[in-house]
């Protein structure tokens, strides 16, 4: 074998595979089994894990952004106070508890002021005629140059009439970043005496801002909109000085602008963050909380080990029902599957051990009441086909009667009239001899005819041994084939490969070979060719009833058949003879008996086979002998599925 065919071979064998797994109930119960355990209960695992995943970043977003919002109301209360603070200097001026004229006593009020209230940077007051007082006080140089009256602080209150915050700028008193609120003061007769002002140190706002706890390492801080300026943060009054923080909060209030949004996750310095922004209304600020993923992380992983818990002991738990499954299903069909084989290959006295109390117990106790059924059935039916037989037989009794009295009258007539002959003595002595020649010669084909029918008649018991057919043929016809083949006889001999052995009675399978073999060549008395063949044939190939056969055994149902057939060219059978040529004393021959192809119809019948005969007249006839194959028990059911 090429290998091309060798590749093509195992692919046919691979697609009968597919096929046939296609189509079983075990193959689809395992893949409906492995589609819930490996593919539903993670997908439906993972699909959790998503949703809880969306559901904390939701949370984190809600979280982060309601601490934003949070925080800027605090800012806001945190402002308030300070306001509060200014209006009440603005009282004390306005309604003279406090005169502004004594310069002494109100810097004395500022400095107490300024000691409950140590975010207060400077507090000062400046009139309309540009004199200026302070808190500290500062060198009488300052005082000399400085003109309270041009500065952002006075202008701003001025302009409001009212409270009024300025933009962050640095103090000239300590160069620090701050911002100051400022507010007008008017005489009782509403004209502007002067502005009081308080500068407010940045740093309050971020020692205010690391007292909000967020997480364990969030932070929040303020921020200018347009300037992107950091107002106050906790890394500010927190020693030693982190500049890293300031370059994160760039990134993600540069990265978070662009992209449009005030939430997201982002990434620096190979870390990531969730941020969120709240404005501060009626001012240019921005309130920010970062809070580390490392966080949020925890909850992640947490989600993730449940998850894949939960996943893992569902696997298990399918695993285990699948086990159970089964044992309680699949098992006991199995078994049930190798009682219906049983039955099918003729072993009815087999029952299927099912002793579960559910539907596959109650299957298998109606499957072993339908073998039980069977095999009465079948007994009957054997009775049955025994009396027929014996009918058949004594028929056949009657008919083989009826030719043997005709055979046997025919040769007493002639050893009639040759004993006559012999006993006129007035006849020639050598017509005496020759009708004593005559009575011998008659007396011997009598002898032959009686047992011919007694061998048809009264078959000998047969010997059942496991049978190679084509090791039998080659024995017979190494005898006899050289002698034929000198006779202008040619034989062609083809066997198939690994042909199963049968269960047969050698000396009679040769037998009924012989018979049809020494017919092929008596119709064929100049020569020809004769072909002998050995293979096997599925249960569908083989005819239900033989032209002219036997049917053989109707009981005997085997898979598979061996099949010899014998071919010859010689003159062939004629059609109106075709159906009786398996009946006794029927011969195409004058001086053949009759007996060779009923006997050889009657070995086939004893070895439970089938007979198939063709032929054309003038172009030869075909013999085909049917014999069961033995097959192993565990190849029965592949071998009936096939067929």
């Amino acid at each position: 074998m090429t290998t091309k065919a060798r590749v093509e071979l195992g692919v046919m064998e691979i697609k009968a595979l597919v096929r046939r797994s296609a189509h079983s109930f075990q193959v689809r119960v395992f893949l409906a089994l492995a589609l819930v355990i490996f593919v539903f209960i993670p997908g439906t695992g993972y699909i959790g894990y998503l949703q809880a995943y969306k559901v904390v970043e939701g949370q984190m977003q809600q979280y982060t952004t309601g601490t934003a919002d949070q925080i800027a109301r605090r800012i806001r209360s945190f402002l308030a106070q300070h306001t509060y603070n200014v209006r009440l200097i603005k009282s004390l001026l306005e309604n003279k508890l406090v005169e502004a004229r004594n310069e002494g006593k109100l810097l004395h009020y500022f400095s107490m002021f300024r000691r409950d209230h140590p975010e207060f940077v400077n507090i000062y007051y400046g009139d309309v005629h540009g004199s200026f007082s302070m808190v500290p006080p500062q060198i009488p140089e300052v005082h000399k140059v400085f003109d309270p009256r041009i500065r952002p602080w006075y202008r701003g209150a001025v302009a409001t009439g009212d409270l009024h915050w300025t933009k962050v700028y640095l103090f000239a008193s300590t160069q620090k970043p701050g911002i100051t609120v400022s507010v007008p003061i008017y005489t009782d007769e509403g004209d502007l005496k002067g502005v009081c002002g308080i500068d407010i140190d940045l740093s309050a706002f971020s020692r205010f801002l690391d007292s909000i706890e967020i997480g364990k390492e969030g932070f929040a801080y303020i921020f200018e909109k347009k300037q992107g300026h950091v107002i106050a943060h906790p890394g500010l009054v927190q020693l030693p000085w982190n500049e890293g923080h300031i370059d994160l909060l760039r990134h993600c209030r540069e990265t978070l602008e662009r992209e449009e949004r005030s939430f997201g996750l982002l990434s620096f310095g190979g870390k990531e963050y969730f941020t969120a922004y709240a404005d501060y209304p009626g001012r240019d600020w921005t309130v920010g909380v970062t809070l580390p993923f490392s966080e949020y992380f925890a909850t992640i992983q947490f989600i993730k080990k449940s998850t894949a818990t939960l996943v893992i002991i569902a696997i298990l738990l399918s695993s285990f029902l699948s086990y159970l499954l089964t044992r309680t299903i699949i098992r006991p069909l199995h078994k049930l599957q190798q009682g219906i084989d049983r039955i099918s290959s003729g072993d009815l006295q087999y029952k299927v051990e099912i002793h579960d109390p559910d539907i596959v117990g109650d299957l298998a106790n109606s499957f072993n009441g339908m073998a039980t059924s069977l095999r009465r059935s079948l007994t009957e039916l054997k009775e049955t086909y025994a009396e027929l037989a014996e009918k058949e037989k004594l028929a056949a009794v009657g008919e083989m009667t009826a030719g043997i009295a005709h055979e046997i009258k025919n040769p007493l007539g002639v050893i009639q009239g040759s004993a006559q002959v012999m006993l006129d003595r007035e006849r020639p002595w050598q017509m005496r001899e020759r009708a004593a020649r005559f009575i011998i010669d008659e007396v011997e084909r009598l002898d032959e005819t009686l047992k011919a029918f007694l061998l048809f008649a009264r078959p000998a018991s047969p010997s059942f041994t496991e049978t190679h057919m084509v090791r039998l043929l080659e024995e017979t016809l190494s005898a006899t084939q050289q002698r034929y083949e000198d006779q202008g006889y040619q034989f062609i001999c083809t066997y198939d490969e690994d042909v199963p052995p049968i269960e047969a009675d050698a000396y009679q399978i040769r037998q009924a070979f012989w018979n049809i073999y020494l017919n092929a060549l008596q119709a064929m008395p100049d020569g020809g060719i004769v072909t002998i063949s050995v293979h096997v044939e599925r249960e569908q190939q083989i005819p239900e009833k033989a032209d002219g056969g036997s049917a053989g055994d109707p009981l005997a149902i085997p898979c598979q058949w061996l099949a010899l057939s014998i071919s010859d060219n010689g003159c062939g059978i004629p059609r109106e003879k075709m159906d009786k040529i398996m009946d006794p004393f029927v011969s195409l021959r004058d001086d053949g008996i009759g007996l060779g192809l009923s006997i050889v119809a009657q070995i086939v019948k004893i070895h439970q086979g089938r007979i198939k005969v063709t032929s054309t007249e003038g172009e030869g006839t075909n013999f085909t002998l049917y014999f069961p194959c033995i097959l192993k028990e565990n190849t029965i059911a592949d071998q009936c599925a096939d067929s």
